[in-house]
C-alpha cells in the first residue's frame, strides 16, 4: 500500500542530507503547492552546485508519500544514467520507469502498460518522457529547464518545458522548472508573479563559484599574427591541474577535425551537394561529412571547380582539439564526448563512469558535457570559443550563450578544491561574456530584457516561424511571389492582422538542407489569437505539389 510504502521511504535507501536554510525554504514552498491541489508553476532558480537536485527528491519524497505521481525530466539522455542512480537510492522500495528515446520499443511498451495500471509512479527521462500516463500526477520537475534540447524539431513539434507547463495546466499537478541560467521568457514570468520563485544563492557548503578568468584571443596572437587553438594562460593552466591531481574539461562546440576545405585559386568551397553548407572533414575516417545530412565523401586533393592542385584546409573541431591536447599533454589520459565518439550505445556511460572514477585527466567535448554533471574531481574547465554561439542569426544568441558559459563553468569546482575557468574569445567585452565571469545571472537578465523590449521580441511580443521548402527552387520561387502577394491581400481584409509584423518570405539563413530549398516567414505580434488565425491561413494558401509550409511556435511558457 501506499502507507506501507511510505514507511519504508523514511527507513530504507540513502539517507537525505541535512537541507540547508534555503532548501528547506523552497521545500516548505513546493510542499504547500502540493497540498493545495491546484496547478502551481515554481522557478527554482539555485547557482550552479546549489542543491536543487535535493529539493527535487524531497519534493518527490512528498507526493509520492501521498500516492501521487512524478515525472522527473533532464535534457539530455547522458544525464539519465545519474539521475537514475540518485533516484533508485532515495526510493528502493519503489520502481522507477527510465523513458528516452535509447531504451528499446519492447521496453518502453512494457513501461506504457505498467504505468497506466498504477503499478510504477515515477518516471525520470528525457523530454518524450512527458508522455508517459501516469496515473493521479502530481510532480512535474522539469530539470534545466532553459536548455534547447528540450525542443524537437522534427515530426511532432513541441517543446518539453512548455508541454509540462501545460500538462500540468490540464492535469493540475505542481510543476517545478529548475535551472541555474532560467529560460529568459520564465524568469520574467516568475518577476511577473505568474510563477512562484525559489531562491538557492549559494553553492552547498558554502563553496565558492569558480574564478573565471576571460583570454582575448587578440591578445593571445603568435608572432606570425595566428590566433593559437590553445591561448599560453589555458595550457599553463591544464598542466597545473594535471600536476595538482585535478582533472580538466574542454568545451568546443563544434564536431570534427577541420572545419572546410577550400581552394585560394578560385575561392571554392568544398560543400554537401544536399545541403547550403561546407563539408567537415574528420580525421577518424578520412573523410568529408555533412552534419545536417550525413553525406559524405572522399577528401579531394584537386579542385572539383577550376582543377587547382592545393586545396587548405581551415577550422578547428573537437578531434582536432584532442589531437592537440595529446600532443602538449602526452602523458595524460584523454577522451573526447561529441555526437561521433558516443554513437554507439553504452558509450557515452562508459565516458561518463570513466570520468567519475578518475580514469580521465581532460575530457574534450561539445555541449554534451556542459549539462547537470556532478564531478568533484573537475578542478578547470576551458572554453575553447565563446564566439560560435554569437555569430548566429537568433534574437537569442546573447541569451545562449551566457547559458553555456555559465553551466559548463559550474562543472568546476563541485568539491573540496576551488575550481578555475578560463574563457578564450574574440569579443571579452560582450556584456553575455562579462555577466558570465562574474556569474551575474541578474545583471544579464536586465540587460537583455531591455533590449528585448526595445526591439519588441518576446516575452513582450509572442512569435511563429513559418518554414517553406521545395525540392525545386525556381518553381518555389514563383510561387513564394503568389504568396507574398496573397498574404497582403489577407491582412488588407482583417484588421487584426495588419498589427502582426510579418517578416519574409526571406531564405533561410541555411538555404538548403536534405536536398530541399528553404525560405521562412516570421510573424510576431503582442496576441497569441490573431498570430494562429494569420498562421493557419498562411499554410493553407502554401500547401501544394510544390511549396510544404510548416509553422514552428516559439516558446512562450503559456499560463
Amino acid at each position: 500500500t501506499s502507507s506501507g510504502r511510505a514507511n519504508r521511504l523514511e527507513t530504507g535507501g540513502v539517507v537525505p542530507p541535512i537541507l540547508n536554510r534555503e532548501q528547506e525554504t523552497a521545500v516548505a514552498e513546493i510542499r504547500e503547492k502540493l497540498t493545495c491541489g491546484r496547478f502551481t508553476v515554481c522557478l527554482l532558480h539555485g547557482v550552479t552546485g546549489s542543491g536543487k537536485t535535493e529539493v527535487y527528491l524531497n519534493a518527490m519524497a512528498e507526493t509520492v508519500r501521498n500516492g501521487g505521481g512524478v515525472l522527473y525530466l533532464v535534457p539530455e539522455i547522458s544525464l539519465t544514467a545519474q539521475l537514475e542512480e540518485r533516484v533508485r537510492s532515495r526510493f528502493p522500495d519503489y520502481e522507477i520507469a527510465v523513458w528516452h528515446s535509447d531504451i528499446p520499443e519492447a521496453i518502453r511498451r512494457n513501461y506504457w502498460r505498467r504505468i497506466r495500471r498504477g503499478d510504477i509512479t515515477i518516471v525520470v527521462g528525457a523530454r518524450s518522457a512527458l508522455f508517459a500516463p501516469l496515473n493521479n500526477l502530481k510532480l512535474i520537475i522539469v530539470d534545466e529547464e532553459h536548455d534547447d534540447s528540450y525542443k524537437q524539431d522534427d515530426r511532432t513539434r513541441y517543446h518539453g518545458r512548455d508541454a509540462a507547463v501545460m500538462r500540468g495546466k490540464i492535469t493540475d499537478p505542481t510543476v517545478v522548472l529548475g535551472s541555474a541560467t532560467p529560460a529568459l521568457q520564465t524568469c520574467y514570468h516568475a518577476r511577473s508573479e505568474k510563477y512562484a520563485y525559489l531562491s538557492l544563492p549559494e553553492r552547498i557548503g558554502k563553496r565558492p563559484l569558480p574564478e573565471v578568468e576571460v583570454v582575448s584571443l587578440v591578445d593571445a596572437k603568435d608572432d606570425a599574427g595566428n590566433i593559437p587553438l590553445l591561448s599560453p594562460a589555458l595550457v599553463s593552466a591544464i598542466s597545473d591541474t594535471l600536476a595538482g591531481g585535478g582533472q580538466t574539461l574542454l568545451f568546443l562546440n563544434r564536431r570534427g577535425f577541420h572545419t572546410f576545405l577550400y581552394c585560394p585559386d578560385c575561392r571554392h568551397v568544398l560543400s554537401c551537394p544536399n545541403c547550403a553548407v561546407s563539408l567537415t572533414y574528420h580525421g577518424e575516417t578520412g573523410r568529408l561529412h555533412c552534419h545536417y545530412c550525413d553525406y559524405q565523401t572522399t577528401v579531394l586533393s584537386v579542385c572539383p571547380a577550376c582543377g587547382g592542385g592545393r586545396v587548405l584546409r581551415y577550422g578547428f573541431g573537437t578531434e582536432r582539439l584532442e589531437q592537440e591536447v595529446k600532443s602538449l599533454f602526452p602523458g595524460a589520459t584523454l577522451a573526447r564526448m561529441d555526437r561521433d565518439s558516443v554513437a554507439r550505445r553504452g558509450r557515452r556511460e562508459t565516458i561518463l563512469r570513466s570520468l567519475a572514477g578518475r580514469e580521465i585527466d581532460i575530457l574534450v567535448g561539445t555541449q554534451m558535457i556542459t549539462k547537470g554533471h556532478d564531478f568533484p574531481h573537475i578542478h578547470l574547465v576551458g572554453v575553447i570559443a565563446a564566439d560560435l554561439s554569437l555569430n548566429v542569426p537568433d534574437f537569442r544568441a546573447a541569451e545562449r550563450t551566457f547559458q553555456l558559459l555559465t553551466q559548463v563553468s559550474g562543472r568546476s569546482g563541485r568539491g573540496e578544491t576551488p575550481g578555475r575557468v578560463i574563457i578564450q574569445t574574440l569579443n571579452p567585452d560582450h556584456y553575455a561574456v562579462a555577466r558570465a565571469q562574474r556569474h551575474d545571472y541578474a545583471s544579464f537578465y536586465d540587460d537583455e530584457i531591455a533590449l528585448r523590449q526595445a526591439l519588441a521580441y518576446p516575452p513582450f511580443s509572442r512569435m511563429i516561424a513559418l518554414r517553406l521548402s521545395a525540392m525545386h527552387q525556381e518553381k518555389a520561387k514563383i510561387e513564394i511571389d503568389q504568396l507574398r502577394g496573397k498574404i497582403a491581400e489577407i491582412r488588407e481584409r482583417q484588421q487584426a492582422f495588419q498589427r502582426i509584423a510579418v517578416i519574409g518570405p526571406t531564405p533561410s539563413p541555411i538555404e538548403k538542407i536534405r536536398g530541399r530549398y528553404r525560405w521562412q516567414i516570421l510573424l510576431k505580434g503582442t496576441q497569441i489569437a490573431p498570430l494562429h488565425d494569420l498562421a493557419r491561413e498562411i499554410l493553407n494558401l502554401g500547401q501544394n505539389h510544390v511549396l510544404r509550409i510548416t509553422a514552428d511556435v516559439d516558446p512562450v511558457n503559456f499560463m
